[in-house]
Order: structure tokens, then sequence, then C-alpha cells
């Protein structure tokens, strides 16, 4: 999953050196990831500790305040070559477009079931979490290790893929285009799509971030047809896999016609 912007946006500069192109299999198979946000804290970890000049400092680290967290820092990490220590917030996104936003706008991209945004996201990094790093009770935390906040760099690693319209053909300017995974479809979209050729898959979430030519079993859309119906009876967005001559797409099936 690509980062969904180089360098700095909106004053959240990202933790470049974090590019992950395929995922191991074994985060599949593993019973205890079984939410998104733990597979991707999983493969950032592993690379981390694949790369000698970093070295986790703190990890998932809870702020309590008379017995309530406040809040957590996602890892703290030092460079063992040049002693820089950072703190990264880790960031997973699946967006789509939102057709009456210009595509690099911060209002252009929400969440599949329209309860997330790119803009609410980027201000609760702003506003709550990266803020945190200057609590007090971080701050007493960091001196106990012998560090300070004013001496850490922050940064976020927010990587995303982004959902489109059928004919959607615009170029993004300030995002990363290779955050582009696929289309998001109606239910009636997805029926105008159908190919008797067409095999398909509904992965869980916790699978979302694996590439559909790792899949080994495929269905007819018949087989599949249930667990779609389930979620758009439920107002829930659903990710589809669809395989047709050796070639795989993605889709998001929405519940909604219009935003």
């Amino acid at each position: 999953m690509p980062l969904l912007w180089d360098d700095q946006f909106e004053g959240l500069t990202q933790f470049a050196p974090t590019i992950i192109e395929q995922l191991p299999t074994h985060f599949f198979t593993k019973p205890g990831y079984q939410r998104l946000g733990k597979v991707a804290e999983s493969l950032f970890n592993d690379y981390i500790q694949t790369t000698p000049n970093f070295k986790v400092v703190l990890e998932n680290y809870q702020v309590i305040d008379n017995k309530q967290t406040i809040g957590e820092l996602d890892v703290v990490l030092k460079n063992e070559f040049d002693k820089t220590i950072y703190h990264v917030e880790l960031v997973t996104k699946f967006y789509v477009y939102h057709p009456d936003y210009d595509p690099d706008s911060i209002d252009a991209w929400i969440g599949p079931n329209r309860n997330d945004s790119l803009k609410n996201k980027i201000e609760k990094l702003q506003n709550k979490q990266l803020p945190l790093l200057y609590h007090p009770i971080t701050k007493s935390f960091l001196q106990s290790l012998g560090l300070t906040p004013e001496g850490i760099h922050q940064r976020v690693c927010y990587k995303a893929w982004l959902f489109v319209p059928l004919k959607f053909n615009s170029k993004l300017n300030l995002f990363n285009n290779q955050c582009i995974a696929g289309n998001y479809v109606t239910f009636d979209e997805l029926m105008g799509l159908h190919n008797l050729k067409t095999t398909y898959f509904c992965p869980p979430k916790k699978d979302w971030l694996r590439f559909p030519e790792t899949q080994k079993e495929w269905h007819l859309l018949t087989d599949c047809m249930p667990k779609i119906q389930e979620f758009m009876n439920g107002h829930q967005a659903i990710m589809i896999w669809i395989q047709y001559e050796e070639q795989y797409k993605r889709f998001i099936i929405v519940p909604y016609q219009q935003f």
C-alpha cells in the first residue's frame, strides 16, 4: 500500500522509508490478526525489524490520566546511524471519491461507509494524536527513558488505497496516483459489469490489504450474492475482487446511490 502523499501535506510529514510491496502469507493465517489495523501495524513492525538502522524505543504506549486512557502513541523509533528519534503515527485507510469535490481536495475522500474521511483524520492527527507527545504524563515517561518531546521528530506513515467511480479519468496532483486501487460501484453497476466468465471473492476486512492475485479459490457471483445482500441490507460497504481471463480488479460495493 503506497503512501498517500509525498513529503508534507497539511503540515504532516511522511515517514518515507516504509514502502511494503507485498504481504507475507502468514499475516492471514495467524488467528491473532483479526483487525485490519493490527495487520498493518504488524507489517510496519516487521519492516522495522528487517532494517538495521531503526530500533523500536516505544510501541503502543497508552497515555493514562486518572485511570482514563486519553490516547496512544503508535511507535517511537531510533535511527541507530544518526541517533535521530521519531514518533510515528500509523494510518491505513480506504477511501472513495466524493464527486462533488476536486480530487486533490482534502474534502474529496471519505470512508466507504461515510463515517470517516481524510479531512477528519488529518484534523485528529493535528489536534489530538501528535500533540499527545507533549502531554505531561508522556513527558514524564519519556524523561525516564532519557528522552524529551522537543528532541523527537514527529512523522506519519499515512498509507491509503483510493477507489474512484467507473468513469473517473482525472490525474491526482497532491496525492499519489499509485494509491488508486480500484473502483467503487453500486450493486446495480456491479450487475452491469457481470460476465459469465467472471469469478468473484469477497475478502473479510482483515484481508483488504491483500492482493487479489494471491487468492486461490474463486466463486460464481451467485455464491457471493448472500454475503453482498447481507451488507447491502445492513447499509454497509463490502469489497469484492473480480477475476476475468487472468486479470484481477478490486471493487468496493457501496450501499448508496449518491453522496
